[in-house]
């Protein structure tokens, strides 16, 4: 069982050692056997040196190095939570006319990005002593583009169908190419699911993917001052898919346990819930969220998840 501390825009921008060094040794102490760290382009531009101080700072305490390629073209999730640097850039590769919140988003049938994140891959996997990938929730496997180059592909009138699959030939070409780099990647894929069951089927059976399944909350959200909700599905609620995709496809199990947001008055419900899921359930490939974001008392969080994994895992 491979269990990851999930860490987005950790340590890019004000980087003290011997505090990231810190950090990886509660990892261990919390159980963790690797660490997921997300890597966009304003690390690519910017924090170069940074990232490879946590690698090598996570390999010497111990843990194995997962890389969340973040946001790259808008078709994938991570963090910081804004619009593809180079995507923004380059209208010849993007979908015509989209208006989404993220910005423009990529046409996965254009030659052009398939390109940049090839490249954007390529520089990232020979400059440092990865361990893994996890690609992180794909984005808009139904949605239709009107691309020159899509109109090439499918005709006049492309439909989801066909969009999902060309997400997934997307998928599947990147992943075979990253593993040309690099064939020693372990390669996790994860879903919400809200995403077509032609898409997830078929990822997950790509070749070179080893763990796939989906996130999730275990209590209500809050963003500030609100009432908190229910603002995303259980993560109970996506094993028996995630069972029924894996087995077929011939992969390991993944989940990830989005232990973020949480206000005060649902921390208990986090403890009860973290409690029975640890109890009853053991994905292949488990992953929690370490000092997840805008916890409102982010001490008290890590107490529950770091007690909780001692007493299970």
């Amino acid at each position: 069982m491979i269990v990851t501390a999930y860490c987005l825009a950790h340590g890019h921008w004000t980087v003290i050692p011997h505090q990231l060094e810190e950090n990886f040794k509660d990892m261990v102490d919390c159980g963790f056997t690797a660490v997921a760290l997300s890597f966009s382009e304003s690390e690519m531009m910017y924090s170069r040196r940074a990232f490879e101080i946590q690698v090598n700072l996570a390999h010497k305490c111990g843990l194995k190095v997962f890389v969340i390629p973040s946001r790259l073209g808008c078709r994938f999730a991570g963090a910081p939570l804004m619009p593809g640097l180079w995507i923004s850039g380059h209208p010849e590769a993007q979908v015509p006319e989209y208006t989404g919140w993220t910005g423009p988003i990529a046409c996965l049938e254009s030659d052009v990005f398939r390109c940049w994140i090839k490249e954007f891959m390529d520089t990232l996997l020979n400059d440092y002593p990865l361990d893994g990938i996890i690609w992180d929730e794909p984005k808009s496997d139904t949605m239709v583009s009107k691309h020159p180059a899509t109109i090439a592909k499918y005709g006049s009138s492309p439909t989801p169908e066909q969009m999902a699959d060309g997400f997934v030939d997307f998928l599947d070409d990147l992943t075979s190419y990253c593993l040309t780099i690099r064939p020693d990647l372990c390669i996790t894929l994860f879903n919400m699911a809200s995403a077509s069951t032609r898409f997830t089927q078929a990822a997950t059976a790509i070749k070179g993917i080893q763990y796939a399944g989906y996130d999730g909350n275990l209590s209500r959200h809050s963003f500030f001052h609100e009432k908190p909700e229910w603002t995303k599905y259980r993560i109970e609620s996506v094993w028996e898919r995630t069972q029924q995709e894996c087995a077929a496809a011939g992969k390991g199990t993944f989940a990830l346990i989005e232990n973020m947001l949480i206000p005060k008055e649902a921390m208990q419900e986090y403890k009860d819930n973290l409690d029975t899921y640890l109890q009853q359930y053991r994905p292949d490939h488990l992953s929690l969220y370490y000092y997840a974001h805008n916890n409102e008392d982010p001490e008290t969080v890590h107490q529950i998840t770091r007690e909780l994994m001692q007493k299970y895992l």
